[in-house]
């Protein structure tokens, strides 16, 4: 009489059965084409529907765009970012080409805000 090992035959009918050889492999560049061909049908969505949720760009700009502006303070709780994320975002804007405005407050608060458009 032969000896079983009962642990490899308990893994080996855990496991999922083999593909056979005429089938196609499964790989994600397979399933892509499929993807986008699902998202084509879908209707586009025009410009003038806002987002489903704020980003938080989207919220710096909220208040950078006031007429005060914003305090770095105002930025970091509106965000939950540190100090070093707030004034990269900053840069970040300045680079796309708003411009950015800095001034101090009667109690010496450093506030920026977007320039008015000329």
């Amino acid at each position: 009489m032969t000896k079983t090992n009962k642990k490899a035959a308990a893994k080996t009918a855990a496991r999922p059965p083999r593909k056979e050889a005429g089938q196609a492999p499964s790989s994600r560049k397979s399933r892509k084409p499929a993807a986008a061909a699902a998202t084509s049908a879908a209707p586009v969505a025009s410009p003038s529907i806002v987002p489903a949720r704020q980003t938080k760009k989207g919220s710096i700009l909220a208040l950078l765009q006031r007429p005060n502006g914003a305090a770095i303070g105002e930025l970091i709780e509106v965000t939950g970012w540190q100090v070093h994320s707030v004034r990269a975002a900053l840069t970040g804007l300045r680079k796309e080409g708003k411009e950015l405005v800095r001034d101090k407050d009667e109690a010496g608060l450093t506030l920026y805000r977007i320039a008015e458009a000329r």
